[in-house]
């Protein structure tokens, strides 16, 4: 029988050849324009979408195939609970990414790193979802390869500059995605979890469409959703472990005060 560690290597050898095949993946391509609000908007579905979609299906299976290895409890997280959303989100990132890459050497770099970040993401998501014993502290590298994505999705779409109501509702979709994987250790039933990851994407994607309309620098924009993002997970974390305090909220506060005048004030 598979361990997990051969269900990871499988499953990323698989997402590689995905994302590898995007420079030469031929498939139709539509156009759709509709005007919301009164404005033109016009969405094209070709490579990025299909690939999107085949990506999505191999991540979301290939997660519940890797915890259901025999080293995992009897009783592995069911696909509603989520371990699949941190390496969706890493996957649709470098999908949109990798053809923005300038040269073959930076492409190549991109790519490599981006299986080991989905190697280690799964590596660490069975670990600390299988309350298996680690000599490494699995549950602080998902989140700290969480936040990491975040500011990436922040930054990279801010860099863009697409219209703001697609890169809102990307960084609202994303956000969404990310709480929900920071929240995967909090003993909360499925619906709870989804439906505060839900409110944090949607006040980031709210902030993301006001922060469009505003005189911000791609830089300043993203670290400030970066912030807001961190922020909100932490204080409706603590909520949902019922340990949100007084003083928590007043630290919170102070520092996000001075971090925000540092964004406004040094950084363009």
């Amino acid at each position: 029988m598979h361990t997990y560690r051969d269900r990871v290597a499988i499953l990323t050898w698989v997402t590689a050849v995905l994302l590898a095949v995007q420079p030469v993946f031929l498939v139709p391509r539509f156009t759709w324009t509709w005007y919301p609000f009164g404005t033109p908007l016009t969405v094209v579905v070709g490579r990025d979408v299909w690939l999107g979609g085949a990506l999505m299906l191999v991540v979301m299976a290939g997660t519940q195939w890797v915890l259901s290895a025999w080293d995992v409890p009897q009783s592995p997280p069911s696909f509603i609970h989520g371990a699949w959303a941190l390496p969706l989100a890493e996957a649709w990132i470098a999908l949109r990414l990798l053809p923005r890459q300038e040269t073959r050497l930076a492409w190549l770099v991109f790519f490599v790193s981006t299986l080991l970040i989905l190697a280690l993401t799964w590596h660490s998501t069975t670990k600390a979802l299988g309350h298996v014993p680690v000599d490494f502290p699995a549950p602080f590298i998902l989140r700290t390869l969480a936040f990491a994505t975040a500011g990436t999705l922040y930054l990279w779409l801010y860099s863009v500059g697409e219209r703001s109501l697609l890169s809102a509702t990307q960084m609202l979709v994303g956000s969404y995605l990310l709480a929900a994987a920071l929240w995967q250790d909090i003993p909360i039933v499925p619906r709870l979890r989804w439906l505060y990851s839900l409110v944090v994407g949607l006040i980031v994607g709210q902030m993301a469409w006001l922060f469009r309309h505003v005189a911000l620098s791609p830089l300043q924009g993203g670290l400030l959703l970066l912030l807001i993002f961190y922020g909100l997970t932490v204080i409706l974390e603590r909520h949902l472990e019922r340990r949100l305090t007084t003083r928590l909220l007043l630290e919170l506060a102070v520092t996000a005060g001075g971090v925000v005048l540092l964004i406004l004030l040094v950084m363009r």
